[in-house]
């Protein structure tokens, strides 16, 4: 499995002086810790006193409150930001010396002047910034390095005056790759076919350990494990009485990907946009659970709309934290000054995720079939497509012939009954249906009529037709409509669950 590593070695940074005049000005070696130092605290993320941010280039190079540039590149003279450090009025001299009765050195106002004279060149935050493989460094003991890094270890080392440490026995070794790659010690067979083979060609045992671990199905359950943290797993839905939640091919699926070395760029794709894949494998859409792995509030009276924001809210949150390593959630609030995004862009992002079709309800619909043998696993999305076109199909069949009738007759109740006991319902001169009494969520309703020929039934609401600031009540809704037909025997009968169809 190939493996990128990336390491910043801060021992071998080396800044030049501005005052040498051997190399350029560096912003973010030599600028940027200025202007955290003494400016972004007011001008800057939380605050931005003055309509003016040191946070980013666009605003250091407008106009302030004042309406004067705050830097204009290649000109110190006529920038406002050289003028206010050194000037002698207290009421124009930055930092404030009421804040900072020390100005800013002389040798560092020296620095701004040369930034701004070759051209006020900005740098991003260095978390953004490609890395690039420095020169390999020399080192005394020159036979200590196997491979490039090495050097960088061993130079370390010794300018620290240390030594490294004699290699590790194989029986160390195997212990420490079985536990990095499987999270488990290595058997007692596996150590002595080790030994046998370590006693043969060192280096060939080393390498055939390595591919045993490597193709072991542990290797995928100890890498998913560390994964499944960032996609903040859980059987449970997380809330109240944590009710059971079964998400686990998701996770079988994460396991999976690990063992057969999926590559990153479909792992990523899989997971965030499986489901609006043109063609999506059978697993495609367990992969896209990823973000179905938020909190749900099953605990009465909760507000769905405020916990379907905050499962949209969770998985930005999410989103930037596994695959950015960066705390986007920060932004949420207000600008930040340690992350160079903008609060705006928070919610333009949130915008990707606050379209979904979830919402805060313990049937975590939708969901998506997965069969109990992973090779009918195709077959079972197939069908499971069918019949969800199916009924758009019939559905949109009963919609288009229901909103085409034009003559409505009036239903007329012979008799009416209320569950449970607490209310009643009459119908009025009109043809309006009038509840009175206690009436609690899940009342029934139940009409009595005469058998009449029909092909549909339409349910007006009020106050649809209505004034509903005449209401005792803040409004009504009906959750479905169920007919029961009942034969002249009164003995055999049809009942039937109706489609609903909205319409405004």
């Amino acid at each position: 499995m190939p493996l990128t590593l990336r390491f910043i070695s801060l021992g071998f940074l080396t800044i030049t002086s501005a005052a040498s005049g051997a190399s350029p000005i560096s912003f973010n070696e030599q600028i940027r810790p200025l202007l955290t130092k003494n400016c972004t605290t007011c001008h800057g993320g939380v605050k931005k006193a003055g309509n003016v941010s040191f946070l980013y280039r666009d605003d250091v190079l407008g106009k302030g409150k004042s309406g004067r540039h705050v830097v204009i590149p290649g000109d110190p003279a006529k920038s406002e930001l050289i003028r206010r450090l050194k000037t002698d009025n207290p009421d124009d001299r930055m930092p404030p010396p009421d804040h900072h009765p020390e100005a800013i050195p002389a040798k560092d106002i020296a620095l701004f002047e040369q930034w701004i004279a070759e051209g006020a060149e900005w740098g991003d935050h260095w978390a953004f910034v490609k890395p690039t493989m420095p020169g390999t460094p020399a080192v005394v003991k020159s036979s200590w390095p196997r491979q490039e890094f090495d050097h960088f270890i061993l130079a370390s080392l010794e300018q620290a005056g240390l030594t490294p440490s004699p290699p590790a026995s194989p029986t160390a070794w195997l212990r420490r790759i079985s536990l990095d790659l499987t999270g488990l010690p290595p058997t007692l067979e596996e150590h002595q076919a080790f030994m046998t083979a370590v006693s043969a060609d060192h280096q060939k045992a080393r390498e055939s350990a390595v591919d045993r671990l490597l193709a072991s199905p542990a290797y995928g359950e100890h890498m998913a494990a560390m994964w499944l943290d960032l996609a903040r797993y859980s059987d449970t839905f997380g809330f109240e009485k944590d009710p059971h939640r079964n998400i686990w091919p998701f996770r079988d699926w994460v396991i999976r990907s690990f063992n057969k070395d999926l590559p990153f760029d479909q792992f990523t794709l899989k997971q965030l946009a499986g489901d609006l894949i043109e063609n999506p494998a059978p697993e495609d859409l367990i992969a896209s659970s990823f973000h179905r792995n938020t909190q749900n509030n099953t605990e009465g009276g909760t507000d769905d709309e405020e916990y379907r924001m905050a499962a949209a809210m969770d998985r930005v949150s999410t989103t930037w934290t596994a695959w950015n390593g960066t705390t986007f959630a920060c932004i949420q609030c207000h600008s930040h000054p340690y992350e160079p995004i903008p609060h705006e862009d928070y919610y333009r992002f949130l915008a990707f995720f606050n379209n979904s079709e979830d919402i805060d309800q313990n049937n975590d619909f939708p969901r998506t079939k997965v069969a109990n043998d992973p090779d009918l696993q195709a077959e079972s999305v197939m069908l499971e497509k069918q019949i969800r076109q199916t009924r758009k199909e019939l559905n949109h069949q009963a919609r288009d012939r229901a909103l085409g009738i034009k003559d409505w007759s009036l239903f007329e109740a012979t008799s009416s009954a209320t569950t449970p006991d607490t209310g009643k319902v009459q119908q009025q001169e009109n043809g309006d249906f009038l509840s009175s009494g206690t009436n609690p969520t899940r009342a029934v309703f139940a009409l009595t009529a005469s058998a009449t020929p029909f092909s549909a039934l339409r349910l007006s609401i009020l106050p649809l037709s209505d004034n509903p600031a005449e209401w005792d009540e803040q409004g009504a809704v009906a959750s479905r409509i169920e007919a029961t037909l009942i034969a002249p025997d009164a003995v055999s009968y049809t009942h039937l669950t109706l489609p609903t169809i909205y319409s405004v």
